[in-house]
């Protein structure tokens, strides 16, 4: 499937709030790329994180609890108790399953991986366990770009440890210079 823009798949859990607005406070309109935000929520609990991240960005941003129709330049945020996948650039959402461990950003990376190739972006920001690492595997075989949240900067190392330790990504960066390389890549690739 070839498309004008890139898909930016971000998984975080622990900590990931403060470097997921980081990264948007350096991410401006015109960017030629949606972001899905993927993130270990409650399960019983509303979600406020489009919320939360409307302060820091001019992008839209919206809440996915229905299928919807993936737009350039515009963010798309995990619901509580859901997954998500892309088929034929929609987001489709999917019941969590009963599992304890939340394999929520790795169902939406290998997705990502399938649909959407070298246009894929995968971020893997601050949190605990391993999840994300099979799907980042999965995005770097099929010539998607990984990167993560440097440890340095990350308040839980989980996540992005295990990419840096079992793959090779593309880039190890605080959540601004993620920002700025997501964005040259971007326009880079659209021009």
């Amino acid at each position: 499937m070839e498309e004008d823009f890139y898909i930016v798949g971000i998984g975080a859990s622990a900590g990931g709030l403060i470097a997921l607005k980081e990264f948007f406070d350096h991410i401006p309109a015109g960017t030629p790329a949606a972001f899905i935000v993927v993130t270990h929520l409650n399960r019983e609990k509303h979600s406020i994180l489009s919320e939360l991240l409307a302060a820091h960005t001019p992008l839209p941003i919206a809440r996915v609890d229905k299928d919807v129709k993936i737009e350039s330049e515009n963010i798309y945020v995990l619901t509580e108790n859901t997954t998500l996948t892309i088929e034929n650039n929609w987001l489709k959402v999917s019941a969590r399953d009963d599992k304890i461990i939340n394999s929520s950003v790795d169902i939406f990376f290998k997705s990502l991986a399938t649909q959407f190739k070298e246009r894929a972006i995968g971020i893997i920001l601050s949190g605990g366990g391993n999840d994300g690492l099979q799907g980042a595997l999965q995005l770097a075989k099929s010539g998607g770009k990984v990167m993560v949240q440097n440890l340095v900067t990350a308040q839980v190392s989980g996540m992005p440890a295990s990419i840096i330790d079992h793959d090779h990504p593309s880039d190890i960066l605080n959540p601004r210079k993620l920002a700025e390389k997501v964005i040259q890549l971007c326009r880079a690739g659209t021009e």
